[in-house]
C-alpha cells in the first residue's frame, strides 16, 4: 500500500513537478507477430484433416476408389488469467501535493501491456524447445521432423543447419519453404512475407533488405534476396533468446493471441482501511496448432 511514509517526498512543495512518472513504449509488437482475436468459451478446440491424395490410375470398367478423409486428434487450449493492483491510503491521497501517488494507474496500464508483449515473445522463445507451447502431435513450432497425418514422410520448418541471420540463412529458409508439404505429403505454396528478428540482428536485416549487392562479399554479386523477395521486418524487444530468427507467411501461419477477457480496470474503496484500490486483469490464450507458415533458425 502506498502510504505517506513511503512517498513522503510527494508531500514536499519544493519537489520538481516534471519528474518522470511514466515511460514511452515501443509500438505494439505482439499483434504483428501473432494473430490477435478473441475466444468466447472456456477453451479452444482444434483438429485437422488430411485431404485426399492424388487420383490412382483407373481402368475403363474399374469402379472408382472411395477414401474417407483422415482426421487427427483434438487438442484443447485453455487461457490464463493475469492480474495486478495497488492500494493508496486515504491520507496519502489527501496530502499528495502533486497528484502523483494515484497516477500509478499509468504504471498499471503499462504492466498490462508488458504482460501481453512478453506472452507473445515467449512463444517465439519456446519455438525450438516446446517446454510451454506445442501444437499438433505435441510438436514444437519449428523442427525438422514434423509427423504427417496421412503420409510416412515428415515435414520440416527448421533449417537443417541452424545459422545466423544472413544471406546464406535466408536463402536456405526460402528453399525450405518451397518444400513445405501438407498432411498427405504433397507440396503446398508458402509466401514468406515477414522477418521476425531480435534487436541484435537489426543492422544485418537492414543491410540485406536494402543492399543492391550481396553484403559481406567482395565480388559484387547481386543481392538475390532483395531482387527476388520482399518482406516486412518485425523487431521483438521482449524476447529473451538473442540469436534465433523467423520467416513467416502472414496468410498461412496458425499462431494465435486470443483474448478471453480483454483488459479490465476496476477501482474500489476499502472502508475498514480507508484505502483506494486499483486493479487490472485480463485473460489471454497464446497458442499455435499447425506449424506451417513458419520457418525458423536457432543458431
Amino acid at each position: 500500500m502506498v502510504v505517506r511514509g513511503a512517498f513522503n517526498h510527494l508531500l514536499r512543495p519544493g519537489l520538481r513537478k516534471d519528474f518522470r512518472d511514466s515511460y514511452n513504449q515501443f509500438p505494439e509488437e505482439y499483434s504483428r507477430i501473432l494473430r490477435v482475436g478473441t475466444q468466447d468459451r472456456a477453451h479452444i478446440e482444434a483438429t485437422h484433416l488430411a485431404g485426399l491424395p492424388r487420383q490412382p490410375l483407373r481402368g475403363e470398367v474399374e469402379p472408382v476408389a472411395y477414401l474417407d478423409p483422415v482426421m487427427g486428434d483434438k487438442i484443447e487450449y485453455v487461457d490464463s488469467e493475469y492480474a495486478l493492483g495497488f492500494q493508496i491510503s486515504k491520507r496519502m491521497m489527501e496530502d499528495d501535493l502533486y497528484g502523483k501517488a494515484k497516477q500509478n494507474s499509468k504504471w498499471l496500464g503499462r504492466s498490462t501491456r508488458l504482460t501481453q508483449e512478453y506472452l507473445a515473445a515467449a512463444l517465439l522463445d519456446d519455438a525450438f524447445d516446446g517446454n510451454t507451447f506445442t501444437g499438433v502431435n505435441g510438436d514444437t513450432l519449428c523442427e525438422t521432423t514434423h509427423a504427417l497425418l496421412n503420409s510416412a514422410a515428415v515435414g520440416s520448418n527448421r533449417l537443417a543447419t541452424d545459422v545466423q541471420l544472413g544471406i546464406t540463412g535466408l536463402q536456405a529458409a526460402y528453399d525450405l519453404a518451397e518444400n513445405t508439404i501438407d498432411e498427405t505429403g504433397d507440396p503446398i505454396p508458402i509466401m514468406l512475407d515477414t522477418l521476425i528478428i531480435n534487436i541484435a540482428d537489426v543492422w544485418v536485416a537492414e543491410q540485406i533488405a536494402k543492399s543492391e549487392l550481396e553484403p559481406y562479399t567482395a565480388d559484387n554479386q547481386i543481392n538475390a534476396i532483395k531482387s527476388r523477395k520482399s518482406y516486412n521486418v518485425v523487431v521483438s524487444h521482449y524476447k529473451t533468446q538473442g540469436n534465433d530468427w523467423f520467416l513467416r507467411d502472414s496468410s498461412l501461419h496458425d499462431a494465435h493471441f486470443a483474448f478471453r477477457v480483454r483488459p479490465q480496470f476496476v477501482d474500489s474503496y476499502d472502508e475498514d482501511t480507508w484505502a483506494a484500490k486499483f486493479a487490472a486483469r485480463q485473460r489471454i490464450n497464446v497458442y499455435f496448432f499447425d506449424w506451417r507458415g513458419w520457418i525458423g533458425s536457432n543458431p
